[in-house]
């Protein structure tokens, strides 16, 4: 009877460890990509150097709504993993002709926080004008004291309301 104990344990603990690594490599695999070099002086002001945390996580997901008038970006902190401080800034931008670049759009509106803990959201809202226009949702964000990682919506278009129209 123990011996059947000990290996429920075992198998317990072997599909936990499994789970656990799965999600790490999901985590790894959320599509964040390293800042472009125009924002590598973005930030003014005093920094302090500390020690990042190793292996600490954070899965942040973004999205782009709207409705009544008004389109938003929301940026959902959904797991932090030894991540005591998760540095956010969500962007809101508009074009009324396609293109494929934040760099050529208007930034309609954004939002910072200092530490967006984990089920916690931060967003971004603007008017749409009563016009249909191309939008972008995009996110900066960092683990404690580490690098910036960006996500983006990717461009979709927005009606006058704010009703989705379809990514381009």
């Amino acid at each position: 009877m123990k011996t059947g104990k000990i290996k429920g344990l075992i198998c317990a603990l072997l599909c936990w460890l499994l789970l656990l690594c799965a999600t790490l490599i999901c985590l790894n695999a959320n599509g964040v990509y390293a800042a472009p070099q125009d924002y590598a002086a973005e930030s003014v002001g005093e920094e302090v150097e500390e020690e990042a945390t190793p292996y600490a996580l954070a899965n942040l997901s973004l999205s782009i709504n709207g409705g009544d008038g008004k389109v938003w970006a929301t940026v959902r902190n959904d797991l932090a993993w030894f991540a005591p401080k998760v540095t956010v800034i969500v962007f809101l931008y508009s074009s009324d002709t396609y293109t494929e670049s934040y760099l050529d759009m208007n930034m309609e509106s954004s939002n910072e926080i200092a530490d967006l803990n984990m089920g916690k959201t931060i967003t971004a809202e603007a008017p749409t004008g009563g016009v249909e226009k191309y939008w972008l949702a995009r996110t900066r964000y960092k683990i404690n004291n580490g690098d910036w990682k960006i996500k983006d919506t990717g461009v979709c278009r927005l009606g006058p309301s704010g009703e989705f129209l379809g990514y381009v």
